[in-house]
Parts: C-alpha cells; sequence; structure tokens
C-alpha cells in the first residue's frame, strides 16, 4: 500500500516538473525573449539544474537511510521555492535589464547574460528536483531480480505524470486559471506531496527494519559476468550521455518539423512534447517488466545495442515518412477542418505515428542501462543518478547544438540522418564491446546495422523539409527562396501568370504564411505603413516590431523621418528581404534603416530609446511565442517607450479568429491606451493608440498624401486619395470601447 502511495507521490511530482517547465520557460523569455538562444538558455538551465541534482542527490543518498524524508523535504522546498517565484522572477528581471542597459551588450553578449540568470533562478529549485529519481531508487530498487522493473516503473511514472502536465498545461490549466495561479497552485502541490511522504517515511521505515540494506538474491542460473568491466562502464556512460545528445537534438528537429504540419500552435507543440514523453514512458515501463529476466550481462548488453541501433534506422525511416505525409488524406485535412476537436484529434495522430516508435525505443534504453550499470545493486543511489545525469548533460548540448549548429549547417534531414548514424554506432559500438559474446553475433550484427542503414539512406528525399514546403504551394507557384535558420525556416513562392501591379509573391516562415505581395497583402503592409505617419503631427523616430516582406518597413522610410528601426527574431527572414525590393523599396539599403536581430519585447526592455511612432505586424497570435506580442505588459512596456505625443498601430488579422478573441485583442490594446480608434483595410483591422486624445489634420494628410513617392505607393492598391484612406476608419474612441465591453484582458 505504501509502495503504491509513493509512486502515486512521484506521478505527481512528474507531473508538477513538466509544469514548472513550462511555466517557467514562459514567465522567463517575457523578458528575455523567444530568440532560440533565450529559450535555449532557459532550457539548459532547467536540465542542467536537473543533471546536477541527479549527480549530486545520487551520492548523498548513498550516506542516508531514511530517503522518503529526504525525498518529501525536497519537494516540500520545490513547492516553497515555487511560491516565492513570482517575487525572484522581478528581482531576475530587474537585474537584467539593469545590467544589459549599463553594459551597452550585444545579442550575443545579452545571450550569455540571459543563461547566468536563469541558472542562478533556476538551479535551487531544479538541483532538488534531479534529487529525486536517485533518492527513490535507493527505496524501491533493493531487489537484484526486480531491480529493472522497480527502476523501469519508477522513471515511467514520472515520465506519465510529466505526460499529464503537458497537456494539463497547454489545454486546460493556463487558459482556465492563469500563469501565476497555475504556479502557486503546483507549488502547494510540491508542499502536500512532501508532507504526505514525509508523514509515512516512519511507517515506511518501521515496516522495513527487517530489510535494511539491500537484498542480493542473485539466481542461481548468473554463473558469469557479474560484474561490469571498467572499460565497458566507461563506454556505457559515455554511450548513454551521447544518446541522450541524439534524443534531445531529434526532439528539437521533430518539433520543428512537425511544427510545419501542425501549424505551430501552442497546442501542436503541447502535443508534440506529450507524444515523446508518452513514448518515452511507454517503451521504459514495457521494457522493464521482462529485462529481469536476462540472468547475463552479455544479453541485456546486447539489448541495448539493438535498441540504439533501431533509434538511429527508424529516426532515419522517419525521414521517409514525412517526405510522404502530404499525400495522406488526414495531412490535408489538419488545415481544412473547422472542427476543433478533429483538428486535435489529427495532430495527436499525426505526432503518434511518426514519433512513437524512436521514442519508444528511448524509453527503453533508461532502464536497461541502469540494469547494466547497477547489475550489483551496491549504492544503487550513485548508480542510477550517475546514469541519469550524464544522460541530461548529453541532452543539453543536444538541444543546443541541434538550434545552433546541426540545423543552421547542415539543415534538419541532414541533422536527422548524422544523429541516425550516431546512434548506429553506439549501438554497433555496445555490441563489438561486449565481453562475453561470440564473434560472429557480432559481426552479423555490424552487418545487418551497416546494410539497412545503406538501404535506408539510398531510399531518402532529397531534401524532406524542402519538400514539404512545396506541399504548400498552388500549382502555378514556383519557389524562388528557401532556407533553414536558427529561429526560423523561411520559404518564398511566387505565382505564375498573374497580371498584376504589384508583384505576386507569398513568404512562409516555419510552415505558417507570414505574409504576401498579392494585392490585398500589399495593400495591408503599406496601409500600415502610412497609416501612423499621416496620424502622428511630426514622426521622426520610428519603431517597426517584425519584418516580413520588409513592406510596412519600406514604407514608413519614404516619410521624412531621422530613422526607422525595425527588430525581427530571425535573419532567415531578413535575408528573403532581396526577393520583396519593390515591395519594400530596397529597405536594406536605405541609409534611414537599421535592423536589430532580436525579440521584439526582449529589445523593448533594454533599450531606453524612445519613438514617435511604433508600428506592430506579428504573425498570427495563435502561434506559440507569437501571443507575448498581444498582451497587457507588452503594450504597457511599448507605451514606455513612445515620445510625448506617441501613438502606436497595431495590426489584427481577423481570419482564425472567433469574435470574442477579436473583441478581447482590442479590450487588451484598449486597457493601456485609451484613446484608441480602429481601422479597417481589406479583411484585416488596425488599432491606433496613444495616451492622449489624437486628432486629425486633414490638411496634414493631404499634405502627407500629396508626397510623390508615397502616393506612388498607394495609387498601386488604390488609396491614394484622402477620402480613400478616410473610408477606412472603422471605430472612434467610445465605439472601440463599447464594442470591446466586458471582455477579458
Amino acid at each position: 500500500m505504501i509502495k503504491a502511495i509513493i509512486l502515486l507521490l512521484f506521478l505527481g511530482s512528474g507531473m508538477a516538473g513538466l509544469i514548472y517547465q513550462v511555466l517557467w520557460t514562459k514567465l522567463l523569455t517575457l523578458t528575455f525573449g523567444v530568440t532560440i538562444m533565450a529559450v535555449s538558455a532557459v532550457l539548459t538551465s532547467f536540465f542542467g539544474g536537473l543533471a546536477l541534482g541527479s549527480y549530486l542527490g545520487g551520492r548523498w543518498i548513498v550516506n542516508y537511510e531514511d530517503g522518503l524524508k529526504w525525498y518529501g523535504l525536497a519537494e516540500i522546498l520545490i513547492g516553497l521555492y515555487a511560491l516565492s517565484f513570482s517575487w525572484l522572477l522581478i528581482l531576475n528581471n530587474s537585474a537584467y535589464v539593469l545590467i544589459a542597459q549599463h553594459l551597452a551588450m550585444d545579442f550575443y553578449g545579452l545571450s550569455i547574460l540571459k543563461f547566468i540568470l536563469s541558472a542562478i533562478l533556476l538551479a535551487i529549485p531544479t538541483t532538488l528536483m534531479g534529487a529525486t529519481l536517485p533518492i527513490l531508487s535507493k527505496i524501491l530498487a533493493t531487489s537484484q531480480t526486480r531491480f529493472a522493473k522497480n527502476i523501469g516503473g519508477l522513471y515511467a511514472i514520472n515520465t506519465i505524470g510529466a505526460v499529464i502536465g503537458a497537456i494539463a498545461t497547454a489545454f486546460f490549466l493556463i487558459p482556465n486559471i492563469g500563469m501565476k495561479t497555475l504556479l502557486y497552485s503546483v507549488g502547494a502541490l510540491n508542499i502536500v506531496i512532501g508532507g504526505i511522504a514525509v508523514f509515512i517515511s516512519k511507517s515506511y521505515s518501521k515496516g522495513n527494519e527487517t530489510n535494511r540494506g539491500y537484498i542480493y538474491e542473485e539466481p542461481k542460473s548468473i554463473t558469469q559476468d557479474k560484474y561490469l568491466p571498467d572499460y565497458f562502464s566507461t563506454l556505457l556512460i559515455f554511450g548513454f550521455a551521447l544518446s541522450g545528445f541524439t534524443g534531445l537534438a531529434y526532439e528539437v528537429i521533430w518539433t520543428r518539423v512537425l511544427g510545419f504540419i501542425l501549424t505551430g500552435t501552442t497546442y501542436a507543440f503541447a502535443i508534440v512534447l506529450a507524444t515523446f514523453l508518452t513514448g518515452i514512458a511507454v517503451g521504459s515501463f514495457v521494457f522493464s517488466q521482462f529485462l529481469d529476466r536476462f540472468r547475463t550481462l552479455s544479453r541485456t548488453i546486447s539489448l541495448l545495442a539493438v535498441v540504439e541501433a533501431m533509434i538511429g534506422l527508424s529516426s532515419i525511416g522517419l525521414i521517409i515518412l514525412y517526405d510522404k505525409m502530404p499525400a495522406f488524406d488526414f495531412y490535408n485535412k489538419i488545415d481544412a477542418t473547422a472542427v476543433w476537436g478533429e483538428f486535435v484529434y489529427l495532430n495527436f495522430f499525426t505526432s503518434f505515428i511518426s514519433l512513437f516508435l524512436p521514442t519508444f525505443l528511448f524509453g527503453a534504453t533508461f532502464p536497461i542501462v541502469c540494469k547494466i550499470h547497477g547489475w550489483r545493486i551496491e549504492k544503487i543511489g550513485s548508480k542510477i543518478g550517475n546514469i541519469y545525469s550524464v544522460n541530461t548533460i548529453g541532452g543539453i548540448f543536444g538541444s543546443f547544438a541541434s538550434g545552433f549548429v546541426l540545423i543552421p549547417f547542415l539543415g534538419m534531414q541532414n541533422s536527422i540522418v548524422l544523429m541516425g548514424y550516431v546512434n548506429v554506432g553506439i549501438g554497433v559500438l555496445f555490441m563489438f564491446f561486449n565481453p562475453s559474446v561470440r564473434n560472429h553475433v557480432r559481426y552479423i550484427f555490424l552487418t545487418i546495422s551497416l546494410a539497412a542503414t545503406v538501404i535506408l539512406t539510398l531510399l531518402l528525399p532529397q531534401n524532406m523539409p524542402k519538400s514539404l514546403h512545396e506541399s504548400f504551394l498552388k500549382s502555378n507557384e514556383r519557389m524562388l527562396f528557401y532556407e533553414e535558420g536558427t529561429a526560423a525556416t523561411v520559404m518564398i513562392a511566387e505565382r505564375a501568370g498573374k497580371d498584376l501591379t504589384a508583384s505576386n509573391k507569398r513568404l512562409w516562415v516555419n510552415g505558417n504564411m507570414a505574409t504576401a505581395a498579392f494585392y490585398d497583402g500589399l495593400q495591408i503592409n503599406r496601409f500600415q505603413g502610412v497609416l501612423p505617419m499621416i496620424i502622428h503631427p511630426n514622426p521622426k523616430d520610428v519603431l517597426v516590431i517584425c519584418f516580413g516582406s520588409g513592406t510596412t518597413f519600406g514604407t514608413l522610410s519614404q516619410f521624412d523621418v531621422n530613422q526607422v528601426d525595425n527588430v525581427e527574431i530571425a535573419s532567415t527572414v531578413i535575408k528573403g528581404a532581396p526577393y520583396f525590393t519593390k515591395e519594400n523599396m530596397d529597405v536594406l539599403h536605405n541609409p534611414k534603416s537599421r535592423i536589430i536581430i532580436d525579440d521584439g519585447r526582449s529589445y523593448l526592455e533594454v533599450t531606453s530609446k524612445k519613438y514617435d511612432v511604433i508600428t506592430e505586424e506579428p504573425m498570427h497570435p495563435s502561434l506559440a511565442g507569437v501571443v507575448n506580442l498581444y498582451t497587457k505588459e507588452y503594450y504597457e512596456l511599448a507605451k514606455a517607450h513612445l515620445k510625448e505625443g506617441g501613438i502606436m498601430s497595431q495590426w489584427i488579422p481577423l481570419y482564425n479568429l472567433s469574435t470574442e478573441d477579436v473583441r478581447m485583442l482590442v479590450k487588451t490594446f484598449n486597457s493601456v491606451f485609451p484613446h484608441t480608434t480602429i481601422w479597417m483595410a481589406n479583411t484585416d483591422i488596425f488599432m491606433i493608440g496613444s495616451p492622449a486624445r489624437t486628432n486629425i489634420s486633414y490638411a496634414l494628410l493631404e499634405e502627407r498624401l500629396a508626397m510623390p513617392n508615397i502616393k506612388a505607393l498607394l495609387r498601386e492598391i488604390d488609396l491614394e486619395a484622402p477620402i480613400e484612406i478616410l473610408n477606412t476608419f472603422l471605430m472612434n474612441e467610445d465605439m472601440a470601447r463599447a464594442y470591446s465591453g466586458n471582455a477579458p484582458i
């Protein structure tokens, strides 16, 4: 009974750990931004703490008997830290802004600062989290004949908790109770878990007084290889670290690829994470059920070699599956369905059919490696701590390398293939250095592994991610530009056979169409560039958040301004700008323009510069990370960077949003800018907000629109006359306030 309670507690702590990972990453990146470096800094700090905790916890618990009490105390401390996290976060963010402003750091200097501050903030709770697995391992894994079952089950239970946390956080908890309340609730959950563990620890200790220490009931069938040779112990640790490297590298790359297929929403990313964790949990559980039947090290090591090779082969094979996916019926339904339930189901289905096999095999490796490394069960807490920590450290480097090295320099497909080769290589090494396996088995395994790898490599498409992007094209479109980058994969396509004054190109960012230079897209972008400039009496310093095709940026630079700054998170988007030279007026070579590669919110946190006009045209708010640029806190940050009399212009798409969504977005903007007017061009709306009431001078409007360069730009989109611009006016301040009503912020 008490053992079942312990497993239930560990399920809860696994769920809490994943919720913390999501919450802390979201909260830290509100200040640090959602650049790949900022997110990587937070995750590296998180997993680094887990690795450190696992290593230290394993060594520390060897000297103590009452592990359940120490597990409970660790959970209580995690909960107390979570309850104080909001205040510590304020101090952390204030330190970041203060240091960044005074040291005038560049992008990479700021990234290092983000990493240091993340590590300081997360060190205590993540170290405590990492210590819990080796502590509980000592409690539960006291029997040689049930060792793998106990360890694998413990790992699976904790991972199942993480699956529940991933789904619940994205679909239910954050939408219904908000991040701050959720943080306090999970902190309280940890304290309850810890309190129960401490309470039952006395009963558990009394029930095990006659069984103190470890049980070495080795079956008579074990007559050889009781001990792991030193050279293989080293290889096992190194190989498992390398396996952790490939595992997190795959996760980053697979998430990027599935982002193209699943539209890249927060829900899609939660589903991918849940699928990844589910595969690991099921693999760990299934293999742990029969591993203890393996009575020799040789057979167990051979199984590990086969599993590692299969991980590599199945991962390479996934490339072929992804390349063929556009031909499947369910693939086209993901974007086409108007039913929320079907959308969620298709996301889950797509994730599971592609990720389950390799993640299932990854889950199997942990109990197998623990079984091999803990063949003799002395100091088991320390051994589990070693195994878990090296695997986690490998994962840290894999996550970093995939985003900053592999994808930018090799591309996604070649990166997956390289990681697959590494996994097959790990399997071959394990088999070749297996202490007791026969030579002919080694060579048969090598031959089969190499033959399967070669065959799969020959069957691979030329460029799977590029093929997926080509599936987005219409029959009369051709790809002009494609590049995979650290923050974004960008494609530009051109439609043939269109007789337009403007061009006919479209831009995709991470599989989502960002903008188009067709008539409607061009009208929206140029209108966004003109509208605030005819309202503000004397705009000299302008900030543009997001680049896209550069059309809005280029339009703003055509006015009589001192400088127009543009903040763009993805350098690959900027690389595509030359394909829109006509639309953006070759803005990259305009002496008035300045490009800043950063997250828009992060830039405003650090810069002391103020502007007359701030315009913003991010991607759709449903996309993961983008919604940070539609929040009350962000608008307050932007407002603080407006000069006296300054105005802000915010684009709101009307597609894929409900009426309630639009009212919420208007209400949020209006809560910061009480003087808000709404304008409508084509099928989207634009909010102009200011701290003070703004009046439009018709004489000034005529003067600005009469500028030859501006008149020529607006003529192409049928808005060159003052009356045509004024006809886009939709709501005054009172109407905007009444429209948003009591919508939530």
